[in-house]
């Protein structure tokens, strides 16, 4: 079995309410069994459900529950890798009611807390609200791997609480929540841009003074940090540590399945489970027990690098890209938006949150940021079955470089009507290509794909020509007469 088949399989029986149906999925973790044979459903009409359970807010947001019984948005915008100048611009522009992206994700170690801060005070004054309303915004932010350990931990959560907090010094009407994460176990002296020792070093000298290096103890210095967000997150804090708000979660990023079964090994000295794993798409896919593991335990996916990491060189594989336009073309039948065609990156988020994976992608130009939305891609139409696993198998393909054994194409006959005529393929970089010479009367067969650009030459006078769009859809054929002056 493909493992993207395994995937789909392990989704379709997983317990999780219906895409957007407004209720709590079953919490009933049982499995069912299925043949392989049954991977593939028939029924292009029923609604999918996914890992996690999902809801939509009056305001058109996707949500996902967490097993607190907190309720997050399914999308939100990573700031963690943009440029410092991006992330007032970005944040504040999210926020705005075309948007409604009110999920935000960081880093501690990125230092750009508090520009964050102060793009979500800039969106807050373009929005209007009314008298009483509060405006319920979440942050994700971690602790990186120079402060493992419980008073390191302790230190991390602490500033990012205080950078954050000026994002509401001046206005009541937010109410804020934060998830904090640890952002890796340990640092690992076999990743190429992680220096344990240097790190170490360029750490704050309050840092390196609150506990031991953490590298010297990988395998229990995370356990120190758990213990640290525990009594942060339960309102146990040590004395003199005063945080300005309540954390609304804890999580992990970059745990493997080894560092989370670690903590069922612990037994009681685990008083609370991660309520949130960060993690690649390579692992959503590879990873099944991973995976699984999540789904048993309510631990909710998100993930961070689904555009660089699926959709960063679709040319390698052009069938299953096609494939993706046209799972895109399929749901714009039902997509009541301002924007005219899905993208192939829309479909692959889409196909994510409609999963109860979070997405965090980290747009750099305004038009991605209004294209990748929390109300953009909340109301793209639910995928069937067969659109998941087409999506599923795509993803596989992008991830592996191994291309779909099958493209899929629009088929087009053009025929000369009035004069004998050349056909010429317009390129996207503005050239174009010679494809056939049509005698007057005659016909050509081309296979093509949708949208693409065709120009039609009189052969003894190229100064006279007619243009022809395809709009027919993927597997379509269609006719064009060619009636040259």
């Amino acid at each position: 079995m493909r493992l993207s088949s395994y995937l789909v399989t392990l989704l379709l029986l997983s317990p999780a309410s219906a895409w957007f149906g407004g209720k709590k999925g079953n919490s009933n973790n049982s499995q069912k069994e299925t043949d392989d044979d049954q991977n593939i459903i028939d029924e292009d009409e029923v609604p999918f459900e996914g890992l996690s359970p999902v809801s939509m807010t009056a305001d058109g947001v996707p949500m996902v529950h967490l097993h607190n019984d907190i309720t997050m948005p399914l999308v939100g915008l990573g700031v963690e890798y943009l440029q410092p100048y991006l992330v007032p611009l970005l944040a504040a522009s999210a926020l705005q009611q075309d948007k409604k992206t009110w999920l935000f994700d960081t880093a501690h170690v990125t230092g750009n807390e508090a520009l964050l801060a102060t793009g979500i005070q800039q969106g807050l004054e373009r929005i209007k609200l009314e008298d009483g309303e509060r405006l319920e915004l979440h942050v994700i932010t971690k602790v990186w791997y120079t402060h493992l350990g419980y008073r390191r931990t302790t230190i991390s959560v602490q500033e990012s609480m205080e950078r954050l907090s000026a994002a509401v010094a001046k206005d009541d009407r937010v109410d804020l929540k934060i998830h904090i994460m640890l952002q890796w176990p340990r640092c690992y002296e076999t990743i190429d841009w992680m220096n344990c020792e240097v790190d170490e070093e360029t750490a704050p000298p309050h840092v390196q003074d609150a506990g031991p290096p953490p590298h010297h103890d990988k395998e229990n210095a995370w356990k120190g940090s758990w213990k640290a967000l525990e009594d942060l997150y339960l309102g146990k804090a040590p004395p003199g540590v005063n945080l300005p708000f309540k954390i609304t979660s804890i999580g992990v990023a970059n745990f493997h399945l080894k560092d989370l079964q670690e903590m069922d090994r612990m037994g009681d000295e685990i008083r609370v489970h991660p309520h949130i794993l960060q993690l690649s798409v390579w692992s959503l896919l590879y990873d099944p027990m991973l995976v699984d593991y999540c789904t048993q335990r309510g631990i909710h996916v998100q993930i961070v690098d689904a555009i660089d990491g699926i959709l960063a060189d679709p040319s390698r594989t052009k069938n299953a890209h096609h494939h993706l336009l046209k799972v895109a073309e399929e749901l714009e039948e039902d997509f009541d938006a301002d924007q005219d065609e899905l993208t192939p990156t829309q479909v692959v988020l889409t196909w994510l949150i409609q999963q109860g994976v979070s997405i965090i992608p980290g747009p750099e130009r305004l038009s991605e940021l209004q294209e990748n939305s929390a109300l953009t891609l909340g109301s793209i139409p639910p995928m069937s079955h067969v659109q998941v696993e087409t999506v599923a198998h795509c993803v596989e393909a992008f991830l592996s470089g191994e291309d779909l054994e099958k493209d899929i194409h629009t088929f087009v006959t053009f025929t000369a009507k009035s004069k004998d005529a050349m056909l010429y393929w317009q390129k996207p970089d503005g050239g174009e290509a010679k494809i056939a010479f049509i005698a007057q009367g005659k016909s050509f067969n081309e296979t093509t794909y949708p949208r693409h650009h065709f120009r039609i030459y009189d052969a003894r006078n190229k100064d006279n020509w007619i243009d022809y769009h395809v709009q027919a859809k993927f597997g379509e054929q269609v006719s064009f007469d060619a009636y040259l002056d």
